[in-house]
């Protein structure tokens, strides 16, 4: 990892002094630009008024194409709504439901997964809650519940918990066969991995963990076949009928300006060196965590999060945070999540702050 990029990012990313953040999957940091991009679309207004409106349509175009270039999509599959659960939820509304149809999701899964489809069951839809016994096996266990009445397969493309990545061609391709819709969470995943969108048909990601640019804002992915059969179940003035698309009011204009800038800078730091560190930081985590003795439920497909067991997770947790390491207990795990702006300086802190932390609570 080149010493120059380092130095860089140090500069453009400065988390509290002395202290080694690896928790992009809880919220990623912003980087310098961020703040200066949303004080500009403010003073913007407070000179202007609501004559500023044609810049803040100018950027929304501008991180539309942004978008549209790091995704390799078209313009028209692209959306900008307010969350990951809006996206999933107004999926799950804008299908026309049967009895008997079935939606298949991992029991495990994050509620934004989970609870979407509630609206399907009121309609006779039955939901296929998929036990989940072994990670190496997610993606086969939801394959195994895939029937001819499956109308949706919805997933987290990236385990929060766990940081398993799913199979998304798998998926995709047993979608296909039976007609039905792949729909993901990808809140965990864009931004840390490559993404292939040709498997997908609606994709949803909330820009605040790996695309660090805050709340209020997520990348709405709605592919040509979703469109074809999905009928927008919200409707505003920019998506009267008989209009399949699915922004239907203003997006978040300031959330908007800080996405555009930040994706300015992703580019020029290269996409291919953001997946690259990520996957590079996260094998060394998992290098050290097994140096260390414990178990990883991680498997070797994986985003940027490395989740292992310990019998007191929160302990540990804690002992790394008064060393500095900023991690997380989620789900009886301790889980770690480097973005590009780590170094291996940080890893090796989070090794020796690990290898204390066991000291402490093996008593």
């Amino acid at each position: 990892m080149p010493h120059d990029l380092d130095r860089r990012l140090r500069r453009d990313f400065p988390y509290r002094t002395g202290r080694v953040y690896l928790n992009s999957a809880g919220a990623g940091l912003p980087w310098v630009g961020a703040q200066r991009a949303a004080a500009a679309h403010f003073a913007d207004i407070a000179r202007r008024g609501a004559e500023a409106r044609s810049g803040w349509l100018e950027v929304e175009e501008s991180a539309r194409e942004r978008v549209s270039r790091m995704l390799r999509l078209p313009h028209a599959d692209i959306a900008f709504l307010h969350s990951t659960t809006e996206v999933m939820s107004l999926a799950a509304a804008s299908m026309a439901w049967k009895a008997g149809d079935e939606v298949v999701f991992p029991a495990d899964d994050f509620p934004t997964v989970v609870l979407a489809w509630q609206g399907a069951r009121a309609a006779g839809a039955h939901l296929v809650s998929v036990p989940i016994d072994d990670e190496a096996r997610r993606t086969d266990l939801l394959l195994a519940a895939v029937t001819s009445r499956t109308r949706v397969v919805a997933v987290t493309h990236v385990n929060a918990t766990t940081g398993t990545r799913v199979d998304l061609d798998r998926l995709g391709a047993a979608c296909r066969d039976v007609g039905a819709l792949l729909v993901v969470d990808g809140i965990e995943a864009l931004g840390s991995i490559p993404v292939d969108f040709g498997p997908v048909d609606v994709y949803g990601a909330g820009v605040f963990k790996w695309l660090l640019s805050g709340f209020g804002t997520a990348i709405g992915v709605f592919r040509e076949r979703a469109r074809a059969v999905l009928t927008p179940a919200c409707r505003g003035y920019r998506n009267p009928p008989p209009s399949r698309r699915f922004e239907y009011s203003e997006p978040n204009f300031p959330g908007l300006a800080v996405l555009d800038a930040t994706l300015a800078y992703l580019e020029d730091v290269g996409w291919d060196t953001v997946h690259r560190r990520v996957k590079e930081l996260t094998a060394m985590v998992d290098a050290s965590v097994r140096r260390h003795g414990l178990v990883i439920v991680t498997p070797p497909q994986r985003g940027g999060i490395v989740s292992f067991a310990h019998r007191d997770a929160d302990a540990v947790v804690e002992r790394l945070r008064a060393d500095g390491v900023d991690v997380v207990s989620k789900g009886g795990l301790v889980r770690v999540s480097p973005h590009f702006y780590n170094t291996p300086d940080d890893i090796s802190r989070f090794d020796a702050a690990l290898g204390a932390a066991l000291v402490e609570t093996s008593g």
